[in-house]
């Protein structure tokens, strides 16, 4: 900010603009509140907030200051005193010069503490241990209702590293020390102040210009040769398109996965119920199914908590409309928040107004938009165009492939192949230039089918599941996988039997269902029906009743 004791005019005109503009603007420093009060009174007036003493203290208007953590103890200081070694004491820290650091390390050892040592160019702190720049905005910044994810950090000294890792971008002065500047994703052309003026009046804040950070790539599988497949965790838009089963759900429940790990917010919107088992991640709540859809008041209040799933499979033809209503309150979420980070669109093809959240037009389209289909061509143009990446799957055909050419991603196709092992998926990562084959990485989450999607949606009557006993139909028949589960719960063992011995349950799952893993585990249950005995029969009925309950359930 300053190679001074305070920051020059234009500096802070430069602040003052950028906070006029609606953004928020933090000081931290490792000074002693107290001294840069002394050197820069109007530090108070010109910030949102000030994080000082290097994160151990935190300064908010109309509520003062207050320690973070408990102060170094105060025995140090004596000691070091005793030892002709000057000390300015904090509410935290203890400051001294780097010059005194041996004798520093050995009044620690001696007295048995745990401090850590951070350097600042010439100065020397004692802190507490964790407690860091880093860790000082972060407990700023969420007393401001604000992401890490949504900041911007700069530095130019040894104790800013933390502070350039905790936020979403982290950027260097040209006067930085060189292994910040290296660990920077922008090292700007001024130093100090001038640099400070050229990040807050140029393109970046502008939007004009994209800057993928380093340190938050989202992985998504691995190459053939074990390198990891990774995207950007901001500034960019996804597209992942394949065939039925070809694992799309898949995919986004993975970067649903990694984005809510790494502390991003994340809307899922689920319009078939394939996302519910993402509830079991901690910092995520599932609302909707049975319940109402929220309310862009109560969408609004769970985001600021975390992620949010919303089920919609219960909505039926009423789906596409809660998909606008959802959308907009979304939109404007955004505008005022920054959050979501991150909005997964399932069946994307379904909702037109998927265009409202890239905001296209002039300048570049907004970002953190990931849109599932196995349609993009039913997609605007502009949407398709919007995506800085793709995911391809396995089923896609020549509509989806010529869709994505004349968006100008690179042309290629994936040929089917089944999953190489359980949970995995191969497909391709394309961007503008080039193509990467990956297989998925499994998901911590359970993709669990949802029961009321296929409770409530009906198949075609070539499609259904009739019973019969060997000689006859019974009259029975199942036009969805609840009907299925239900006459199978009162079907006669001599049915059972029968429909075991052809393997009929599992081969209709399979085919007419496509749920393979299912189908996979029925196979299993019939070989216990297929035997002889009521004893028998009525063990692989429960079994049966269970493995279905399971697998839509999650229970």
């Amino acid at each position: 900010l300053t190679e001074a004791e305070a920051p020059d005019s234009m500096v802070l005109e430069a602040i003052r603009r950028t906070r006029g503009a609606g953004r928020r603007v933090v000081l931290v420093t490792g000074r002693i509140l107290r001294s840069l009060l002394t050197s820069f009174p109007d530090a108070e007036r010109a910030f949102d907030a000030i994080v000082a003493e290097n994160g151990g203290v935190i300064w908010l208007p109309g509520t003062g200051s207050r320690p973070v953590g408990p102060p170094v103890a105060p025995e140090l200081a004596v000691a070091l005193e005793a030892r002709g070694v000057p000390v300015e004491r904090g509410e935290v820290l203890l400051a001294t010069q780097a010059i005194h650091d041996q004798v520093v390390l050995e009044e620690i050892a001696r007295l048995g503490l745990e401090v850590q040592l951070v350097r600042n160019r010439g100065a020397l702190m004692a802190l507490p241990p964790g407690v860091s720049k880093g860790t000082g905005v972060l407990e700023a910044l969420a007393e401001l209702g604000i992401s890490g994810h949504s900041a911007v950090a700069l530095g130019d000294a040894e104790n800013d590293h933390s502070l350039v890792e905790s936020c979403e971008l982290g950027i260097a002065v040209a006067n930085a020390v060189p292994a910040l500047q290296e660990h920077a994703d922008v090292v700007l052309g001024g130093r100090a102040g001038r640099g400070v003026i050229e990040l807050l009046g140029g393109p970046l804040l502008r939007g004009d210009i994209r800057v993928q950070p380093k340190r938050w790539q989202v992985r998504l599988g691995r190459s053939a040769d074990g390198a990891p497949v990774t995207i950007p965790g901001s500034q960019v838009n996804l597209l992942v398109t394949g065939g039925t089963e070809s694992g799309k759900s898949h995919i986004a429940g993975l970067l649903a996965e990694r984005l809510v790990t790494m502390g991003y917010g994340v809307c899922v919107i689920d319009p078939e119920g394939d996302h519910t088992g993402l509830e079991a991640l901690r910092g995520l709540v599932l609302v909707g199914g049975e319940d109402p859809t929220p309310s862009p008041e109560q969408l609004s209040r769970l985001l600021r908590l975390g992620s949010v799933v919303v089920d919609l499979s219960l909505r039926g033809p009423e789906r596409a409309d809660a998909c606008r209503r959802l959308l907009t309150a979304l939109e404007e979420h955004r505008e005022r928040s920054g959050t979501p980070h991150w909005v997964i669109l399932d069946e994307a093809h379904l909702v037109p107004d998927l265009a409202l959240l890239l905001r296209l037009g002039p300048g570049p389209s907004a970002a953190g938009v990931c849109a599932v289909t196995w349609r993009p061509e039913q997609l605007s143009r502009e949407t398709v165009e919007a995506m800085d990446f793709a995911v391809v799957l396995p089923g896609s055909d020549e509509r989806s492939a010529t869709c994505l050419r004349q968006a100008g991603f690179a042309a290629t196709s994936v040929e089917e192949r089944a999953t190489t092992t359980p949970g995995q998926f191969e497909g391709l990562l394309l961007d503008r230039q080039t193509v990467q084959r990956f297989v998925t990485d499994p998901r911590s989450s359970p993709h669990v089918r949802h029961w009321h999607k296929y409770q409530s949606s009906e198949l075609p009557y070539h499609q259904r599941f009739f019973f019969r006993r060997r000689d006859r139909l019974t009259g029975a028949v199942a036009a969805s996988m609840a009907d299925f589960h239900h006459e199978i719960s009162r079907a006669e063992p001599e049915v059972l039997r029968h429909h075991a011995r052809n393997r009929d349950f599992s081969r209709w799952t399979n085919d007419v269902i496509r749920d393979h893993e299912l189908a996979a585990l029925l196979r299993l249950a019939e070989e216990n029906l297929a035997r002889d005995g009521l004893a028998t029969t009525e063990q692989g009925r429960k079994l049966l009743l269970q493995v279905i309950e399971t697998h839509y359930t999650g229970r």
